[in-house]
């Protein structure tokens, strides 16, 4: 027996594939999971960035404090100031920038123990201020470090010591004895 002409038709279309609709609406969830994978991914390649500049910018601040403490002319006078870039580091780095400051700030030598004690004069530290800034970061790092005042106070001299005697505090032999020859006794 023959089936009739519409229902091969229905039967025709079950079995053909998708329709256009159904594929436009695959294709639209396609595109919007990509949309937002795309997104995330963008994302995270930024927070990398951010990651390695923080982290670049903390080594060349420890690098510029190092450098910093070494140089005695920022430690002469009252303070000094001063700011650049890291390019003399590596070209790459020119778009880290420094900052610093040295002030001179006194500190009060009060005994909190005994108030009526008549006060002493105020010691002096230097105070260092540095911070390093770079585009991506919204906040820049800041370090600070406290250095004391060099009083001009001569280092103590040692007495010369005569030849047989210990220097004052050590106990170096007065002379070297040889060590004794194997098989010999002591």
């Amino acid at each position: 027996m023959k089936k009739p002409n519409h229902e091969l038709r229905i039967a025709n279309r079950r079995t053909a594939g998708f329709t256009l609709i159904e594929v436009m609406i695959a294709l639209a969830i396609i595109a919007l999971t990509s949309v937002i994978l795309l997104d995330q991914r963008v994302e995270i390649v930024r927070d990398a960035e951010r990651a390695r500049d923080t982290r670049s910018a903390w080594v060349l601040a420890a690098r510029k404090l190092a450098e910093l403490e070494m140089d005695p002319a920022v430690w002469q006078g009252t303070g000094s100031q001063s700011t650049g870039d890291f390019s003399e580091v590596d070209p790459a780095y020119a778009r880290f920038f420094w900052e610093y400051a040295v002030v001179r700030v006194p500190v009060p030598m009060n005994d909190p123990l005994r108030p009526q004690a008549q006060p002493q004069k105020p010691k002096e530290i230097l105070r260092l201020g540095l911070r390093v800034t770079t585009p991506s970061q919204e906040d820049p790092i800041l370090l600070e470090a406290l250095f004391p005042v060099d009083q001009g106070k001569p280092p103590p001299q040692e007495a010369p010591v005569a030849p047989g005697q210990n220097p004052p505090g050590g106990n170096l032999p007065t002379e070297v004895q040889p060590a004794p020859a194997a098989g010999t006794p002591k």
